[in-house]
């Protein structure tokens, strides 16, 4: 899906929550720059979609912005992405998959699913947000150490990040009955994404600090992403009687790097 067709900055509003009146695109997203690489960490497959599809597709907005003010026809797509996680935790086989046709077991809220790497497994939702093309989509062992370290390899600047997801205790190098865990980041790593990131957002918390309100043609848009997941996670997800949000609405916390980094400190060493 190739947004810059269907959506306009008009389509998007930002609030402080329990303040009166907008606030600028700024006080969401400050400094942005159309070559902002962006991340959406969903440790199941549908969290990310569920939770920061209008912030995609708001930032998105202000890429094709940009492309339109320059003026003349393009195709282009942002660098957003998105980190899946892999059920069981540590699943990554030793080379990477040959090919879209190779299956991978992705964790959802339907349990584990053995999905391929193209629209038809787990891209389908993501690129009707254009996130897009397929080396868009990543996966990862479904861990904060895991998660995190797919962020730093793709040179991240913009990080959405479940509140919460939080390593309980510092990784080590093999669990108790000696299979492989995922090891800590170096030291460095958190200095360099201390420089990296310019923002993190927590999504579905319980203490937001901005709000995105987004018209119908945005959420007819992250409804045919909805329809686009997996038969068995789609009907999971009819039968919750607790949706996420209110359609066309969205929050965030926004986190200091520092912050975050304090928050993630066991996923690096010592």
């Amino acid at each position: 899906m190739h947004t810059s067709q269907a959506l306009r900055s008009s389509h998007f509003e930002y609030r402080r929550p329990g303040a009166d009146g907008r606030v600028a695109f700024s006080a969401f997203c400050a400094d942005y720059h159309d070559q902002d690489r962006v991340a959406v960490v969903s440790p199941r497959l549908e969290d990310g979609v569920l939770h920061t599809a209008y912030a995609l597709l708001a930032l998105t907005t202000a890429f094709y912005d940009v492309q339109r003010a320059n003026g003349g026809d393009f195709f282009i797509y942002p660098q957003h992405f998105a980190i899946i996680g892999e059920h069981p935790p540590g699943a990554t086989p030793a080379r990477p998959p040959n090919g879209p046709g190779d299956k991978i077991g992705i964790a959802t809220g339907a349990g584990r699913l053995d999905l391929t790497l193209d629209e038809a497994g787990i891209g389908g939702a993501w690129a009707w947000l254009d996130v897009w093309p397929g080396g868009n989509w990543h996966t990862a062992s479904q861990t904060p150490a895991a998660m995190l370290k797919k962020a730093f390899d793709l040179h991240i600047n913009r990080l959405f990040w479940p509140q919460d997801y939080t390593p309980r205790s510092r990784p080590v190098q093999a669990t108790e009955n000696g299979e492989c865990a995922d090891p800590p980041l170096p030291d460095y790593a958190r200095k360099m994404l201390r420089t990296r990131l310019k923002s993190v957002y927590y999504y579905n918390t319980s203490a937001p600090t901005i709000e995105i309100i987004a018209d119908q043609p945005a959420v007819d848009i992250v409804q045919f992403s909805l329809d686009k997941l997996p038969a068995p996670l789609r009907q999971t997800l009819d039968q919750d009687t607790d949706p996420p949000s209110s359609p066309g609405l969205e929050s965030f916390r926004q986190v200091s790097v520092n912050d975050f980094l304090d928050d993630v400190a066991a996923c690096f060493t010592s």
